[in-house]
């Protein structure tokens, strides 16, 4: 999901979505993510004038994700899992 709407509306629609989340959560709450590569986005960028727009603006990568959350978010900590 956060690949599309970043797509979609940029880096300032991935904030909003941040922010939005954050907002909603209850103390202690969890918001689980699960960044796509940015290989994926170059794959995709190209599906509508506005994607590929969009895609050439994006200063947020998503390896840069976490510090986003934690820098300008509100969120506490983040936790990586491991998937088995």
């Amino acid at each position: 999901t956060s690949k599309w709407v970043h797509l979609n509306f940029g880096d300032e629609g991935l904030l909003t979505l941040f922010s939005r989340v954050h907002a909603c959560l209850r103390p202690a709450g969890c918001f689980l993510l699960e960044p796509q590569p940015w290989s994926s986005y170059r794959k995709n960028a190209g599906l509508s004038a506005t994607t590929l727009a969009n895609y050439t603006r994006i200063a947020i990568k998503p390896d840069a994700f976490e510090t986003v959350l934690l820098q300008q978010t509100g969120f506490q900590s983040c936790q990586h899992l491991q998937v088995l």
